[in-house]
Order: structure tokens, then sequence, then C-alpha cells
């Protein structure tokens, strides 16, 4: 064992800009563990050649102030993100591997009837990063569209992207059926995936449909208002006794009508039910989608409920997120790593 020991390599020989080019191939979660080696293993992890490698090139015009060390604004921009686009997008880093993440703000997002104050409403809101959010006050086409080019991302990597939002009091008519949501690459069919997904969490939607059947019982139960039993008209039958049974009592008319035939349930665990994020809001994954080395074009993503005839209200969209796949989705819901 000992004469093993002695032949194996002893890299802390090796000269530093040496040992800086070697670590510059691992990821920023690596160079981390390899600082506690050894103090030589330290300084060179800490140096400005080694965290250059993992910062985008375009990421010192965007921070906005001057760092000690490249280390430092790396994990600024991973911890504190940066407003670009005039206040409309957000750019951070991924701590796990350096990857770009951006969101789409509300305002930079196509929401249909977005600009008509009588069917969404825009303000500021103190939990948002953003100067304004959107808030959903009654439509039945519920249409919410981005896009981002594939220039703003970092190529060779599996994006995942996910519509961040919340909700109010007066939420109505997510309850009902769940909405269709996609991502792909616009003019490209092939890589278009679209899937379905409920708005409202597990336990919102069992306690909406437990108010919806206590609703309806009552109403089956309850008497008419004497005021409403005397403007019911009186109907003389005429001819011979309906072979079919006679109609519902009247104060049937008071209950909810019956709603179109539900969807098969989604299955749970799979995505199709929103989490909460650590910042409060909630988040749903709209679908993934990889970036090619070199691919160049945009990438489109939707949430759409066009199809009921129900109304929709009482949703809050911040606007959407895209981000690497299997980076911050360790973390984003158990603190800090």
């Amino acid at each position: 064992m000992a004469a093993e020991g002695r032949d194996s390599p002893d890299f802390s020989t090796l000269p530093e800009g040496c040992i800086a080019s070697i670590v510059s191939l691992t990821s920023p979660a690596d160079v981390c563990r390899l600082a506690s080696v050894s103090p030589n293993f330290k300084s060179v992890c800490d140096s400005n050649v080694v965290w250059a490698s993992f910062l985008p090139l375009d990421c010192c015009q965007m921070a906005s102030q001057s760092f000690s060390s490249l280390k430092e604004l790396y994990f600024s921009l991973c911890d504190e993100p940066v407003l670009i686009s005039d206040g409309k997008m957000s750019f951070s880093l991924d701590r796990h591997n350096g990857k770009k993440c951006i969101i789409l703000s509300a305002r930079a997002l196509s929401i249909t009837w977005g600009d008509t104050p009588r069917y969404w409403s825009w303000y500021r809101m103190s939990s948002s990063r953003f100067a304004e959010v959107a808030e959903l006050l009654n439509v039945w086409w519920f249409e919410i569209r981005g896009t981002i080019s594939s220039r703003m991302l970092s190529s060779g990597t599996l994006y995942a992207a996910y519509l961040v939002f919340n909700f109010t009091k007066r939420l109505r008519g997510f309850d009902k059926k769940p909405v269709k949501v996609g991502v792909g690459f616009v003019g490209d069919e092939a890589s278009k995936r679209e899937r379905s997904v409920y708005l409202p969490n597990e336990n919102n939607m069992l306690r909406w449909q437990s108010r919806v059947r206590f609703r309806r019982i009552r109403a089956y139960f309850e008497p008419l208002p004497p005021k409403m039993i005397n403007e019911l008209p009186i109907v003389i039958p005429v001819g011979p006794a309906p072979v079919e049974p006679a109609p519902a009592p009247a104060q049937h008319a008071l209950a909810e009508p019956t709603p179109a035939p539900a969807e098969p349930a989604l299955a749970k665990g799979n995505g199709n039910y929103p989490k909460k994020r650590r910042d409060d809001w909630l988040e749903i994954e709209l679908g993934e989608f990889l970036m090619k080395d070199g691919q160049d074009g945009e990438v489109e993503m939707s949430v759409l409920d066009t199809k009921g005839t129900y109304w929709k209200s009482g949703l809050i969209a911040e606007g959407i997120e895209i981000r690497p796949k299997d980076g911050k989705e360790k973390c984003l819901y158990v603190g800090r790593v």
C-alpha cells in the first residue's frame, strides 16, 4: 500500500497554471469541493482563471456593480438575478453548472386580451421581482404565449420552461378541466410537445370539488323563496299524461348547470400539478427542449384553454422561467445548496 501511495501522481506539485487548466474542465460544484483539499488547491480554485471559464462572455456587462473576483461575480449572478431588456426579463446563472437562466416577465409575454382592463389587470406586487404582474379578471378564452431567442440560452443544455403564477381569492374556472401547455422551436413542428396540466394544486382541487358538491346538494334541498314561487308560470297540461317521468322540481333550477364531461384524471407525481417555489410563487412545468450546439432560432412556450365555455378568473401571472432541467430543479424547493 505504501508503494502504491508513492507511485500515485501528486497533483499539488504541478504548476498552478496547469492545475487551473485541469480544474476549469470540471464544474463549479467540483471546484468548490477541490478547494477544500489543500491550501494550494484553494488558491487555484479561487482564481479568476478558473471562474472565467464558468461565466458567459456577456455576463460582465449585466452586472450592476463591481466585484473583487470573478468567483464573487458568479455567485452573485446565481443568488441575485439581474433585470435586463428594460426590466422585462430576469437573468441569472444556475448555481451547479453556470448555465443561463431567464425569466420572461408577464409584460414580455403575449396574453390574449391582456391590454383590455375589463379582462386583465396590471399592477405592482411586492413579492415579484418585476415592475408589474398580470391578474386575470374574467375570460373564457385563456391564452398565454412566450418566445425566447436561442442565443440567450446556453448551448448543449437540456432546458425546461415553467409558468410562474399564483392565485387570488377570486379563483374560478381552473378546477373544471386541465389546461394545455407546450414548448417547441418555432417552425419545427416535430420539436413541439403538448400535454395537459392542472394549475390548482391537488389540495385545492379536492377542496373546490367538495365545495361544488355541497352547493349542488344544498340547492337540491333548499326551497325556493316565496317571491320566486309566486313568479313561477302556471302550466296547464293538455293531452294525455306524459309517459316520461315528470320534470324535476322547480328548485333544481337553482343548481349549477351540468358541466362538460370531465377529462380523465391526471396521474400524480408526473408534474401534472404545480409546486410551491422558495419565493412563495407556484410553478408548473410547460415542457422541455434541448439546446444543441450551434442551434439558432426561437423557442415558443404556451398555456392554453380556449375550448372551454366557462369563465375563468383569479390567476396572477408573474412570467415564464427557462432554466436547465437538471440544475436548479434539485434545489428550488429545499433551499440553497
